[in-house]
């Protein structure tokens, strides 16, 4: 019972994991989950995926301002 409450916490952890990653959303994990420590290197992968999308967002838009000036 227990390996399966693991794993599904796990698979629960890899799936917030993912949307953040494919939404570019920003967002922030707790330090614990249903009294389990998120690791560091969790934290930190969705930190930076959320800085890599408020960049890409940046890149974007700044691409759209050139655009708008080339075409008056």
């Amino acid at each position: 019972m227990r390996f399966l409450l693991n794993w599904s916490i796990k698979l629960s952890i890899a799936g917030v994991l993912y949307i953040a990653a494919s939404t570019g959303a920003s967002m922030k994990l707790p330090d614990t989950i249903l009294g389990f420590k998120v690791p560091q290197a969790a934290q930190q992968w969705v930190n930076n995926n959320s800085e890599i999308a408020a960049l890409g967002d940046m890149t974007t838009n700044g691409f759209k301002n050139i655009t708008a000036v080339f075409d008056k």
